[in-house]
């Protein structure tokens, strides 16, 4: 069941821990390109353009900057809008053709520009249409999709890695090869330092013990299936941080790269 997006910018992943932190190593064919497996991971909203008209404001588009796409082999979510009966399609068109159907013409599109076809994926949700940003993706290669919706091309990043969140209060953990985070975007705080070595849990995690000035932060992260106290949406491991002795309970998943 689809669920409507809200609070988007408070549910956003904001934890990313890079396997190999590089580029993808090689593109993936046509066929491969086609199957619902490459959207397969999560992606970032980064850019927007409006090249003819939207039904969007600049605001209402620019809202969407750092939103993040998760799609999964068995779902896909979007903030707090959630699915599990996912549906999918996808065709090669020729750009012109799809450029005709926006009302646009050649030069009005740069993700576009010097490509004579475009794979166009569909997604859908319990037999609908995803109602939202996502709907609609064209492949731009491994780590970028270009996603129309209301008269808006939003650029998308394959962000790779592990995310973590929790709700109520809302917290975001950010872990990757700079260093690691933990934001209480509600009270403005952020406590960033250097990566941490990870420890091994008896219970099978990994945990990490940073101190930064006068704040102390453990994360324990555990492989044990958990759902998202708003959303619903499941998450691969069970992730506990202790600020100052203060205990936030949240969720957190490995999200695959090509």
């Amino acid at each position: 069941m689809m669920m409507d997006p809200r609070v988007l910018g408070l549910s956003l992943l904001a934890l990313g821990l890079v396997g190999c932190g590089g580029e993808t190593e090689e593109a993936l064919s046509e066929e491969q390109a086609s199957d619902y497996a490459a959207l397969v991971g999560e992606w970032r909203v980064v850019g927007h353009q409006a090249p003819g008209i939207s039904a969007l404001s600049e605001e209402q588009a620019e809202a969407w900057l750092g939103a993040r796409l998760r799609i999964n082999a068995a779902w896909m979510a979007l903030g707090e809008g959630f699915c599990e009966g996912v549906s999918h399609d996808a065709e090669s068109r020729p750009v012109a053709e799809l450029l005709a159907d926006y009302r646009l013409d050649g030069e009005s599109l740069p993700p576009l520009a010097g490509r004579e076809e475009i794979i166009r994926h569909r997604l859908g949700c319990d037999g609908e249409p995803w109602p939202t940003l996502g709907g609609t993706l064209l492949w731009l290669g491994n780590d970028r999709l270009l996603a129309p919706w209301e008269g808006v091309f939003f650029e998308l990043e394959r962000d790779d890695g592990f995310r973590a969140y929790g709700n109520e209060p809302f917290w975001n953990l950010a872990i990757d090869a700079d260093g690691l985070r933990f934001a209480d975007p509600f009270s403005g705080f952020d406590m960033r330092t250097p990566l941490p070595e990870a420890e091994s849990l008896e219970q099978g995690g990994r945990a990490y013990h940073a101190q930064a000035e006068a704040h102390e932060l453990r994360v324990e992260i555990l492989p044990e299936t958990c759902h998202d106290s708003m959303a619903g949406a499941p998450f691969e491991t069970t992730v506990t941080v202790i600020l100052d002795g203060e205990r936030f309970e949240g969720c957190g998943g490995a999200v695959p790269a090509f």
